[in-house]
């Protein structure tokens, strides 16, 4: 294996590793579960949906696993 292929599997195992990072970010014990019934029904009495806000911590979760994916392939 030559010096430049291991820096590339290096640069892409770094990237692995800050999605792991990231997996691991918001613990059970620190974030329990939320009752999502309770919760649906507090947001619409707001005029908010529980799926919108679902849609947001979605797309906030992607993007960011897209940049370090793209990073890691540019």
């Amino acid at each position: 294996m030559t010096i430049a292929q291991q820096e590339r599997i290096d640069e892409l195992e770094e990237a692995l590793h800050r999605i792991v990072q990231w997996s691991e970010a918001y613990p059970l014990d620190i974030f329990p579960e939320p009752d999502l019934k309770k919760a649906r029904a507090l947001l619409e009495a707001g005029g908010i949906t529980l799926d919108a806000i679902s849609a947001h911590c979605m797309r906030h979760v992607v993007e960011g696993l897209g940049k370090i994916a793209s990073a890691a392939l540019s």
